[in-house]
């Protein structure tokens, strides 16, 4: 009796971690939004840099890169991580627009930026979900949550049936 209310309250702890999910993704999102558009701001600065001096972006990176001056080399590195992670993170951006719940699951999990995401848990504040993705994910964490417990607590639960298997198993061997 007291294994299924310790289930029960691990599916509810499960279910109200899992209705602050779409506060943190909006939390993620803009985090997200905002340094998209900081580095898009620093990537077309650079691209009118490099127009001035005629060459395209890449050409600039390239030409920074093979420079001999130690400081020219590092920052046509960074400027390639830079023009790197823009990327990224406009694709996971596309990608969190996704309209359904998993595939915004999916979406975090598969372009997870750990910069973003660690500044979006600093700020982030709980909040009470009132939208159909809150209730939902509350819904999914309640069942994998109890489903998560009752799968561990099995062999607790048959223990009995498992070690008098295993206490009978060489006396029936011998009979055999």
């Amino acid at each position: 009796m007291i294994f299924r209310r310790l289930a029960f309250l691990f599916a509810m702890f499960s279910g109200l971690l899992t209705t602050q999910m779409p506060e943190y993704w909006q939390q993620y999102r803009q985090r997200l939004e905002g340094a998209i558009d900081e580095l898009s701001a620093i990537v077309m600065q650079f691209e009118r840099d490099s127009a001035a001096q005629g060459m395209t972006m890449h050409k600039g990176i390239v030409h920074l890169e093979e420079n001999s001056d130690p400081l020219a080399r590092s920052r046509g590195v960074a400027m390639q991580h830079t023009v790197s992670r823009l990327a990224r993170l406009q694709r996971a951006d596309a990608a969190f627009s996704a309209k359904s719940l998993p595939e915004k699951w999916w979406s975090l999990a598969a372009n997870f930026d750990s910069a973003v995401a660690t500044h979006a848990y600093h700020t982030y504040q709980p909040a009470v979900p009132t939208t159909s993705e809150g209730l939902i994910a509350g819904i999914i964490g309640f069942f994998v949550g109890g489903a998560l417990i009752h799968l561990l607590a099995l062999p607790i639960r048959y223990r009995h049936k498992i070690f008098r298997r295993s206490a009978a198993g060489p006396a029936d061997a011998t009979m055999i």
